[in-house]
């Protein structure tokens, strides 16, 4: 039957049969791009990432410091990120340094600790490649139900902070990369 069929019509009919597969293919690899968000997960140490987001930052013992109108922030925590693969997250270490205008005098002391909620793959893809995240270059909010935002500052900072996650705990990571530990992750 297929050789009394036009030129174009048996190109169509080649095209059908050997595109089907792949189309039936991307159709089975929905559910694992959905599924990096839909559900809220916990990993085996404690640390909850909330349903809509692709992970978080802590940094437990940030210190600020003061110089007349200027104040910075610093220290060290860690992110965890959702893995690609449904059995774990990844979980590296960073540096973190924020600053605004906010200072009032000259005083150093220790802060309150900071939470961030990484709502982009572009955020914590950056992360787990051992890239920079610069708070100028994403989209950043204090709403918890921001639709737009990269990052939602959950406690610690307020949205006139200029902040830049650093992966790695030291030159030599920025050298050579930074280092991360898979944990297993559990829905809840």
């Amino acid at each position: 039957m297929l050789i009394h069929l036009n030129p174009f019509t048996r190109l169509i009919t080649l095209a059908v049969v050997l595109f089907t597969p792949f189309a039936s293919n991307a159709q089975e690899t929905d559910p694992q791009v959905i599924w990096p968000t839909s559900k809220a997960i916990q990993t085996e140490t404690g640390q909850k990432i909330p349903a809509g987001a692709y992970g978080i930052v802590q940094i437990q013992t940030p210190r600020v410091a003061n110089l007349l109108q200027l104040r910075g922030v610093t220290g060290r925590g860690t992110a965890v990120i959702r893995s690609d693969n449904r059995q774990d997250c990844l979980s590296l270490r960073l540096r973190f340094v924020a600053g605004d205008f906010g200072g009032n005098g000259v005083s150093t002391h220790k802060a309150h600790p900071i939470h961030l909620i990484l709502q982009s793959a572009r955020v914590s893809n950056a992360l787990a490649r051992g890239e920079d995240v610069v708070s100028d270059m994403y989209t950043i909010s204090s709403q918890m139900n921001d639709p737009d935002a990269d990052i939602i500052i959950e406690s610690g900072l307020s949205e006139s902070h200029g902040f830049v996650l650093n992966p790695g705990t030291s030159v030599v990571a920025d050298v050579f990369g930074s280092t991360t530990n898979r944990l297993s992750c559990s829905k809840l």
